[in-house]
């Protein structure tokens, strides 16, 4: 059955190549709208960016709105901030909010409204879906469906979350041991998402990459190790390694958590579906695995002991690749580069 990871693996690898810098990035736009007055309404608009570069993407509210107090401020070259104050003759409920450009990008727009009436409601806009009706806004999903679907969308977009399973899975094959391993995972990453969203414990988020690209390496090399019949501590307490690297990996969800935002007054929802979203999204990535494994069609024609230590080696040539792409910018490696 393993047979048919590998081969996603090495079918896929050209793609995780072309993302290698943004392989944990989960950057969707985030607009907050907040009604102060009975026409009277403060935006906040965070698009990703690149230096200086903007996603273009442009929020068209009604044409009779006008804008004030506006101004724009990039922060730490991740995303460009633009706030202002929106002035419109009649109350926005019953009209719409558009954003252009959004149907030419493969990121989402997190919508979320707080009305002079305390209503708050939170919205998901797609390429595919671009327009948002505010008059129905409050049936188009809510917090706990928006944060449920980023969790899912963030897992299966996040190539080093899924190569770490997949490193685990090509150590350990199947049994109790892979079931106890992914669960141990799964605790670890829950139990520091809630920590580092809520603030009660902080780690510096480009040290936090360079260690789940470690964490890959690692895996990678202990499947090596297993395929050259070395046994050791990661193969016969699998659960006690990936419990400890989902610690870690949890500090990576919460970092791309806390650059989408979290509403303060649904807190515990957003959390709670969010981390719910990851595990489906993990499961989901699981699950596509073993429903390959049963094509007879390629069951048929691949030697998978051909494969099992090639691929090994790429997943973690890759992490190793990812491993110094992040750790060169905190300048842990200036002393090998001035030798």
């Amino acid at each position: 059955m393993i047979r048919i990871w590998l081969l996603l693996c090495v079918t896929c690898i050209g793609t995780m190549l072309a993302t290698t810098s943004s392989a944990h990035e989960l950057r969707p736009a985030y607009m907050s709208i907040t009604q102060t007055g009975n026409t009277q309404y403060d935006i906040l608009w965070k698009t990703p960016a690149m230096g200086e570069k903007q996603l273009a993407l442009k929020a068209n509210f009604p044409t009779s709105c006008a804008i004030s107090n506006g101004r724009r401020v990039v922060q730490q070259s991740k995303f460009a901030i633009e706030t202002w104050t929106l002035n419109c003759p009649e109350n926005l409920r019953g009209q719409s909010l558009t954003i252009g450009g959004l149907d030419k990008t493969l990121t989402d727009v997190l919508v979320r409204m707080v009305w002079a009436d305390g209503d708050v409601s939170t919205a998901r806009l797609t390429p595919d879906k671009t327009r948002l009706d505010f008059a129905k806004s409050g049936v188009q999903g809510g917090v706990a469906g928006v944060y449920f679907l980023l969790g899912v969308t963030h897992i299966l977009g996040g190539i080093d979350h899924l190569l770490f399973v997949l490193a685990v899975m090509l150590l350990i094959v199947r049994g109790r041991k892979l079931f106890f391993a992914i669960t141990a995972f799964t605790l670890g990453h829950s139990i520091t998402l809630v920590l580092a969203s809520l603030d009660i414990i902080r780690l510096d988020p480009s040290l936090v990459e360079a260690l789940i690209a470690m964490s890959i390496v690692l895996m990678a090399y202990e499947a090596v190790r297993r395929l050259r019949g070395i046994s050791g501590l990661t193969l016969e307490r699998p659960w006690v390694v990936t419990f400890s690297f989902g610690l870690l990996h949890g500090f990576g969800f919460a970092g791309a958590l806390r650059e989408i935002g979290l509403p303060k007054t649904d807190l515990p929802a957003a959390l709670l579906f969010f981390n719910i979203g990851v595990e489906v999204g993990q499961l989901l990535f699981i699950a596509g695995i073993f429903a390959l494994a049963v094509l007879p069609m390629v069951k048929h024609r691949l030697k998978p002991q051909r494969l099992y230590l090639p691929v090994s080696y790429m997943i973690g040539t890759l992490a190793v690749y990812w491993t110094l792409e992040r750790l060169i910018p905190l300048g842990l490696l200036r002393p090998f580069v001035e030798l």
